[in-house]
């Protein structure tokens, strides 16, 4: 009959909302070459396989193949593939938690009545970039909007990222990228991510729209990895003021019509940051086979 696969909306709780994903939950035998052409036919910016683990430790293998090529982490796709596990009875209902083991190591995620939330590596603080004109450049923003009280900086929480932060949302609402100029800006690094203070809804922390166009992703509705970071970033950085940083609402999507909302909890010692916990809802949209 084909590949069983389904595809569910994450950081969302209704349809046509947060970020798309496709999961096949029994891929079988595939080639590598086939593996990334499923995912260009799926033409999300994600698509995971699942697979038996190699390591004893965990309950399930999850491959994740963006159009253009594996990576060895993302959020919204271990949230995703959780929902679709937990969902077709391959997680027990009774269970309140799973290990899944990706490609960065391995990821428990924990479940709470409609939300799910995934424990995330420790964050890792990489180069800063000095070159402001050249950043606004690649964004096609003035330099002025670019908040210069903090760095410019590559985090990873398992997928690196260079965050920037900027001064309000009508500066990110209206950049446009400027592609040639953002392949020197980004390097090594697949994505940019921009972000601020000023938000739509008014229960939010930050405002953000990430962009990861060399790998297959123009634009990213909701980057559950990179909010880990950001999360790390936010505390680090001391860029709110008064921040609660148990409950960090990151806004993301409204620019492609595609609302989000995801949870970071990041707990601390003093300044010492120990955990980071990212979560929210998600919801199946269809099911089907694809004939190969």
């Amino acid at each position: 009959m084909g590949q069983k696969f389904f595809q569910v909306d994450v950081f969302t709780d209704r349809v046509f909302g947060g970020n798309p994903l496709a999961v096949f939950t029994e891929p079988g035998d595939l080639t590598e070459a086939v593996h990334l052409q499923i995912a260009r036919e799926m033409n999300l910016s994600e698509t995971t396989f699942v697979y038996p683990p190699d390591n004893p430790e965990a309950d399930f293998r999850i491959r994740i193949f963006t159009p253009s090529k594996e990576i060895p982490f993302a959020g919204h796709p271990t949230l995703g593939t959780a929902h679709i596990l937990w969902e077709i009875g391959k997680i027990a209902s009774t269970s309140d938690n799973v290990v899944l083991q990706m490609g960065a190591g391995l990821i428990k995620v924990s479940k709470n009545q409609n939300n799910l939330y995934m424990e995330q590596p420790q964050p890792s603080f990489g180069d800063t970039v000095k070159d402001v004109d050249q950043v606004a450049a690649a964004l096609s923003i003035d330099p002025a909007d670019i908040d210069s009280r903090f760095p410019l900086q590559i985090v990873s929480t398992g997928f690196p990222a260079l965050y920037v932060p900027i001064m309000n949302i009508k500066a990110i609402q209206n950049l446009d990228l400027n592609l040639s100029v953002l392949r020197e800006v980004l390097g090594g690094v697949d994505m940019i991510y921009v972000f601020t203070g000023e938000t739509l809804e008014s229960s939010s922390t930050v405002h953000s729209r990430s962009f990861a166009p060399f790998i297959g992703i123009p634009e990213d509705p909701a980057t559950g990895s990179a909010a880990g970071a950001l999360g790390a970033y936010l505390v680090r950085h001391k860029v709110i003021e008064n921040l609660d940083s148990s409950r960090i609402i990151i806004e993301q999507g409204f620019e492609m019509d595609r609302p989000s909302l995801i949870q970071v909890n990041i707990g601390k010692s003093g300044e010492e940051i120990h955990s980071i916990q990212v979560g929210g809802q998600a919801i199946t949209v269809l099911e089907g086979y694809l004939r190969i």
